[in-house]
């Protein structure tokens, strides 16, 4: 059951510093695929890497905390400009309070995006606990609020896109996208 009204909600993302996410099953939609005894396979949604350029525009700093340790993880991570990725991490409260105390915030300027049971401390620490849509049961009843999306098909950038609908900040994010469009090599005459 969904605790904040739209309003509050949106409130609450006006002050929001630091936006904290898990990886399963919230930025991708929970599968694991192994093709050898080296290999895993995720699969990460665009949207939710240009959350993360998003975010940058408006100053929330993304962090990733997941308890597993992948490298496709990793990989994913080292192209996109988060403020820090952290895996192996079970005592994702620890991480919280520890990325806290490095931007010196409060519980209530942090947000944490979840999914399952080991997500739930923490979103009960932070000032904004978020289920996905399709979250364990225990995670929806315990979200102050709840994505229309489900894991892996662009959760984050939902609650980025809300940020920036309660900052009412879509013209900076614009100008941002144009510049960088500007700035862009052309493309080559050849390539499709």
């Amino acid at each position: 059951m969904v605790r904040l009204s739209r309003q509050a909600y949106e409130d609450r993302l006006r002050g929001l510093r630091l936006l904290i996410t898990d990886v399963d099953g919230v930025l991708t939609d929970g599968s694991i695929v192994y093709a050898g005894a080296d290999c895993e396979a995720k699969t990460f949604h665009v949207r939710d890497g240009s959350a993360v350029y998003i975010a940058s525009v408006i100053d929330l700093h993304i962090a990733v905390v997941t308890a597993r340790k992948s490298d496709a993880v990793e990989r994913r991570f080292s192209e996109l400009p988060v403020l820090e990725l952290r895996q192996g991490t079970f005592d994702k409260v620890e991480a919280c309070l520890e990325l806290q105390a490095q931007l010196g915030l409060q519980a209530s300027q942090v947000a944490f995006l979840g999914d399952d049971l080991v997500d739930l401390a923490v979103m009960r620490h932070v000032g904004v606990g978020i289920g996905v849509a399709d979250a364990h049961p225990r995670i929806l009843e315990a979200a102050d609020w709840v994505t229309s999306t489900a894991g892996g098909r662009g959760a984050l950038r939902e609650v980025v896109d809300d940020a920036v609908a309660a900052r009412d900040l879509w013209s900076r994010v614009q100008q941002d996208y144009l510049r960088r469009q500007s700035e862009a090599p052309a493309a080559d005459a050849d390539t499709p």
